[in-house]
């Protein structure tokens, strides 16, 4: 059996995630996808979009590829340049957040930013006919990409909330063109008259009910071109089990390496359940103001003054804004392995850093969740991997990992071995 269809039963409990219907349809068994698991309200937005989409006239291939995006964005925004970024200035909060970061390794070969790129990809017109039906569901859902995986095709390096999928749309581009031809081809859709039979045209309206067929026109016509309208955020590479809870075993190998995450699509939900969409896959009015790209820079700003409010007011000693400080773990009620097993990634809290176990704490804690320590044993290995820091231990029963992102999330997951 060759390596890349032999497959083995998944036993671990797997993260289940959500299956809207979007423009492409829902999830698929056994197939890969580039996520960005962000929405309003975060640190990042869900989608920038550019306000002017650069046109792109070279090969259009179905497959990613590698970008130097920041270079690109940088050269296209900002004074002088072809367009702007929707939020306005995204470039200059993306360069603060990766100044602001640290890196994941003691040498080049260990960093997560040694080896991952921006990525580029194409959006199909099938299922998307606009740009802007895109990007309104990847502010509502966020990106879900499907790409090719195989044992000889590894998922691409992501830096979680750091490594940026630029889009290209096949119609995102609106531009104009002089036609010379006959009446006949005349569109009003798209065309605008400028000349009939060498004469310029002041009543387009009235000139067109007397015309007939075969008098030579000159139109302006308006005409469609891909351009790269925006990008996402991306947090993730994701691949489905089949019906059986199956993977390849060249997945389970990626997976082991933390390049990409084992998933289980939930129930499908279509667009008459959803509450942003009609039946038809419209977004509805009113998130269209939900959305607009005001209000996104509004919640980053928010956002941002929040956290400068908080340094400037918080005191260890709680004579500032706020009356007293996140509790110590020992001061916490250990939380039971029981109601936490089977229950796949739980959103959890990081403890303090002096009680943190994944920064070496001794007697610290993995995780904080719903105010509970999650302690481990003695037996503790901790390990620097792709984009996250991981820590592991057995406690009796169960089998204990804690995840800490480079983006500053933490999560953990509790599953009973025996």
């Amino acid at each position: 059996m060759s390596i890349e269809t032999q497959t083995q039963s998944n036993s671990i409990e797997t993260e289940t995630i959500d299956n809207p219907e979007r423009g492409c349809g829902y999830l698929k068994e056994g197939k890969a996808y580039l996520r960005s698991d962000v929405g309003a309200g975060g640190e990042l937005p869900a989608f920038v979009e550019f306000a002017q989409p650069i046109p792109f006239k070279e090969n259009r291939k179905r497959s990613y590829k590698e970008f130097p995006g920041l270079q690109f964005e940088l050269a296209v925004t900002g004074p002088g340049g072809l367009t702007e970024t929707v939020p306005e200035g995204e470039a200059s909060r993306h360069v603060e957040r990766l100044l602001a970061d640290r890196p994941t390794g003691t040498h080049a070969g260990e960093m997560v930013e040694f080896e991952s790129h921006d990525l580029l990809l194409s959006v199909g017109k099938s299922h998307y006919p606009t740009a802007e039906e895109f990007v309104n569901e990847a502010r509502v859902h966020g990106v879900s990409k499907a790409i090719s995986v195989t044992s000889g095709n590894a998922p691409p390096e992501i830096n979680p909330g750091r490594t940026r999928l630029f889009l290209i749309h096949p119609n995102a581009v609106e531009t104009t063109k002089e036609v010379e031809t006959t009446f006949s081809e005349y569109d009003p859709e798209t065309d605008t008259l400028l000349t009939v039979g060498g004469e310029p045209v002041k009543d387009e309206a009235k000139t067109a009910e007397l015309c007939d067929g075969d008098v030579e026109v000159t139109l302006e016509r308006r005409l469609r071109t891909a351009g790269i309208f925006g990008y996402t955020y991306l947090t993730r590479v994701v691949y489905t089990e089949d019906a059986d809870g199956e993977i390849p075993k060249y997945v389970q190998d990626y997976e082991a390496t933390g390049d990409l995450d084992v998933v289980k699509p939930d129930t499908p939900t279509p667009y008459s359940e959803q509450e942003a969409f009609n039946e038809d896959g419209e977004l509805l009015e009113e998130y269209h103001d939900h959305l607009d790209s005001d209000a996104i820079v509004g919640e980053l700003e928010a956002a941002e003054d929040e956290i400068r409010d908080f340094a400037e007011t918080y005191t260890p000693d709680g004579e500032g804004g706020f009356e007293a400080g996140p509790l110590a773990v020992e001061e916490m009620e250990r939380a039971d392995f029981g109601d936490l097993a089977g229950r796949g990634w739980v959103e959890a809290e990081s403890p303090l850093m002096a009680d943190d176990a994944l920064e070496g704490a001794d007697d610290g804690a993995l995780a904080v969740v719903d105010g509970e320590a999650v302690f481990p044993s003695n037996n503790l290995n901790v390990e620097e991997k792709g984009g996250y820091t991981k820590g592991v231990s057995v406690v009796g029963p169960y089998r204990v990992e804690s995840r800490l992102l480079n983006t500053g999330g933490r999560r953990v997951k509790v599953e009973k071995t025996r």
